[in-house]
């Protein structure tokens, strides 16, 4: 060999070497500056209280600030948009729930797409939603209670009911909910589910199904009454709550999740990086415990199965979406 030869073929080695060991420096040098965690919904809110429960101890674990932005608007579209144009480098995360994967359906304008768009990273919570009423404005007691009052406010005096945002799930819930009993009530979209849960506790509206972090002040204070959840067992932080399922109305039996994502193209050791840091985190004793007081279940699924589940999420609420023959406001 020609020392031409041997000085390209010393070249080639060399690079192959670089390009080798490029994953594991870019895991270990990963973060280097402050990250970002995009939530599409105001403060205040469940998903909220979590992703800033989360950005906490991801900044205790990366040693770089962990900063929560909230971006409310048009049901988490604008907020989700935002980080699917974002550089893919692991810098801007979004923090979201199923309206992810529900605003495509209900609105064909959304400029992304929630699978080709996004890179699932992990779960972080769980958990069901509960079913609830104002006590001025309802006095029932229980679901049966419920569903009596309601149809004598019919026609003429329809009931008024909250929702989070137009196509978010506890909107979806909520017509799926009056279709199975035959009931009609005025839909009220509010910008993220503190202002839909103060105007439940207020008497503004009558009912709503929502998450158990924003609704637990205002059932302690006596304003709200909870009758019933999603899920296809009873909550251990409300045992004598029936779930839906239970009371015989299907299609509530799934629980809702909140994850983290990142840019489609973000690197894959980023990934597996913020993957392993984040399930760690769900297995800390001081955060299950927190989780669990605001009705939460800790997450930590696996990249890959929590990918399938968005995958699947996609059919299931198109099927749920196409039974309730429902279109966006």
């Amino acid at each position: 060999m020609t020392p031409r030869l041997w000085a390209t073929a010393l070249k080639s080695l060399v690079l192959l070497g670089v390009c080798a060991q490029a994953p594991a420096a870019l895991a270990d040098t990963y973060p280097s500056r402050a990250v970002r965690v995009v939530v599409p919904y105001p403060a205040g809110g469940g998903a909220d209280a979590m992703a800033r429960l989360a950005a906490e101890r991801l900044q205790a674990h990366l040693k770089q600030p962990v900063l929560v932005d909230n971006k409310p608007g048009a049901g988490s579209v604008i907020g989700s948009d935002f980080v699917a144009k974002a550089r893919p480098d692991g810098y801007t995360l979004l923090f979201n729930i199923p309206a992810l994967v529900q605003a495509p359906l209900l609105q064909p304008s959304v400029p992304f797409d929630p699978v080709r768009d996004f890179v699932p990273i992990t779960t972080f919570v769980s958990a069901p939603v509960w079913f609830s009423v104002n006590r001025t404005r309802l006095k029932a007691t229980d679901f049966a209670s419920f569903k009596d009052e309601a149809a004598k406010a019919q026609p003429k005096n329809r009931l008024e009911y909250g929702s989070w945002g137009p196509g978010t799930t506890n909107h979806l819930y909520g017509e799926l909910l009056l279709k199975s009993l035959n009931l009609q009530a005025v839909h009220v979209a509010y910008k993220g589910s503190a202002p839909a849960t103060l105007a439940l506790a207020s008497g503004e509206t009558a009912f709503m199904l929502a998450d158990y972090t924003t609704l637990r002040p205002h059932v302690e204070a006596g304003t709200v009454r909870i009758l019933a959840s999603t899920g296809v067992r009873r909550h251990r932080l409300t045992p004598d709550v029936p779930t839906l399922a239970e009371l015989g109305y299907p299609g509530f039996e799934s629980v809702g999740w909140a994850g983290f994502f990142a840019p489609k193209g973000t690197p894959n050791e980023v990934v597996a990086k913020l993957e392993a840091v984040i399930a760690e985190i769900t297995r800390e004793p001081q955060v299950i415990e927190k989780m669990a007081s605001l009705g939460f279940e800790p997450g930590g699924k696996p990249q890959a199965e929590f990918a399938r589940e968005v995958q699947g999420d996609v059919e299931r609420w198109r099927r749920t979406i196409q039974a309730i023959g429902f279109k966006a406001d």
